[in-house]
């Protein structure tokens, strides 16, 4: 998504009514989506982090769970309300509300007014980010401070004081401090900096402002990090399984899948069928008609990524490239009405009628998301709806003998609601030579049948009885095997 020519008129009153209404119809979509069961990771987030002392929230990292400045807002939020999940997501969705009036600021900025409502609109219906709106974790707030980065360096392609500098690297911290791969939208953005300032007769003061920045975000950052360096290691941060290196034949195999993926959830809620399309209309908005000395978002972003995919090794969760949708969704706008304008000639009253069409289009967009609960009903990041179900049918029956067996995602929720039914969590970790009786939780909708249960010997035939079905939650079943 980039622009020949920026659009910086002034903002009339339907334009501002357009994004008003837009940003409305996100809050809405989102503050539905904060019903939907604890997900896995955030469940584990909550056992490990939030659920813990402040203390343990900046000195403990087992798992990269840990957004550590996420965490310390949502420890704030979940005191507002114990023991309910809205209170944990609360500050992911203050940012995800957030995100469709930034995006249409970034669109403003690099683009037009058509292209910064219609981007908006579609921000604001797009099942990923409404999942991760939803979800626990620091994703959303990445996508933020991503967004005010590309703002902030705008304002420094115009003005480059110190100040501006300053602003940048306190963003980064912010971000570095919540996820460690809030690199990769530091690195584009300094791309885009850096590529703008080259052609400059100050761009020696500009290069180094901005390493300057850079290198100090990383330093407070680190400072920050302290904490956990001393009780896990630097390697907690950097080498852990999810961020470790791969071999080159490895990343080679793993990429094309890694961009199919890409495409298909940044489609959402279109089918995965309509992905290519959807790509295709971004192709065509990323590109320019002419020359512009404002260097390209599209080529900036390809170049920050591929410089981290080469120096990691590693495919990234396509979550981890989330802060980008905004500006995917921005060039699929522009791609539509570049299309829409070859099809018809627009006059001036037309063009005076984008903000109501984007309101109308905006209104079914969100009410497909409403009707369709896409992103309550997508499966990233470990979804087991039927935990509490599980969990009240546990209740009455669990004893401290007993050990439950689940499989990832499922562990996570269990764990989440046994603590709020205030029932013993080492069930899930007892030894299962020591248990007098198992209670195995099999999820249908992947695949878990009792006989595979058996098959897989999730318990020791020889030594417990044949499971007797207790109940159902949904998708899920729960058996219950007594030692013989």
């Amino acid at each position: 998504m980039d622009s020949d020519t920026p659009d910086t008129n002034s903002k009339p009153s339907a334009e501002i009514l357009a994004i008003a209404w837009v940003t409305v119809l996100a809050a809405v979509c989102r503050i539905a989506a904060l019903r939907q069961p604890m997900r896995y990771d955030e469940s584990v987030t909550w056992a490990y982090f939030v659920g813990r002392p402040w203390a343990t929230i900046v000195s403990q990292y087992q798992f990269p769970n840990n957004h550590v400045f996420y965490s310390l807002l949502a420890k704030t939020t979940s005191s507002l309300a114990t023991w309910q999940p809205w209170a944990l997501r609360l500050p992911a969705a203050v940012a995800g509300m957030a995100i469709v009036p930034l995006t249409w600021a970034v669109g403003r900025r690099f683009a037009d007014r058509d292209t910064a409502l219609l981007g908006a609109a579609l921000a604001g219906a797009s099942t990923p980010l409404i999942l991760y709106s939803t979800n626990a974790r620091g994703y959303s707030l990445v996508v933020v401070l991503f967004l005010c980065l590309l703002l902030c360096a705008d304002r420094l392609r115009e003005v480059p004081t110190a100040r501006g500098y300053v602003l940048f690297a306190a963003l980064s911290t912010v971000g570095l401090y919540t996820i460690p791969v809030m690199f990769y939208p530091i690195a584009v953005v300094s791309v885009w900096i850096a590529l703008d300032a080259w052609p400059r007769t100050d761009r020696v003061r500009r290069l180094i402002l901005l390493a300057a920045s850079c290198v100090a975000s990383a330093v407070v950052a680190g400072i920050l990090y302290l904490p956990i360096i001393r009780t896990a290691g630097v390697a907690a941060l950097t080498g852990n399984k999810f961020v470790a290196p791969s071999s080159w034949v490895a990343l080679a195999r793993s990429l094309p899948r890694f961009f199919a993926d890409v495409a298909t959830t940044w489609s959402e809620p279109a089918p995965a069928i309509a992905a290519l399309l959807v790509a295709l209309l971004a192709v065509n908005g990323m590109r320019r008609d002419k020359p512009s000395p404002t260097p390209s978002l599209a080529w900036s972003a390809i170049i920050g990524c591929v410089v981290i995919l080469v120096l990691t090794r590693r495919a990234p969760f396509v979550r981890v490239w989330l802060f980008l949708l905004p500006m995917y969704l921005l060039a699929v706008s522009r791609g539509i009405i570049r299309i829409t304008r070859r099809v018809a000639t627009r006059s001036g009253p037309a063009r005076d009628g984008t903000p109501w069409m984007v309101l109308t289009l905006a209104t079914l967009l969100a009410a497909v998301s409403l009707s369709t609960r896409a992103a309550e009903r997508s499966d990233d990041t470990g979804a087991f709806p039927g935990a509490r179900g599980v969990v009240d049918l546990l209740a009455p029956r669990i004893r401290p003998s007993d050990r439950v067996l689940a499989h990832i995602p499922a562990n996570g929720p269990l764990l989440y609601y046994l603590a709020e039914r205030g029932l013993d969590t080492a069930s899930l970790t007892l030894p299962l030579e020591r248990a007098n009786r198992a209670f195995l939780v099999l999820d249908g909708s992947r695949g878990q049948t009792i006989q595979w249960a058996l098959s897989s010997q999730m318990i020791d035939r020889d030594r417990f009885a044949e499971p007797v079905l207790i109940g159902r939650s949904g998708d899920a079943q729960v058996w219950s095997a007594d030692r013989r």
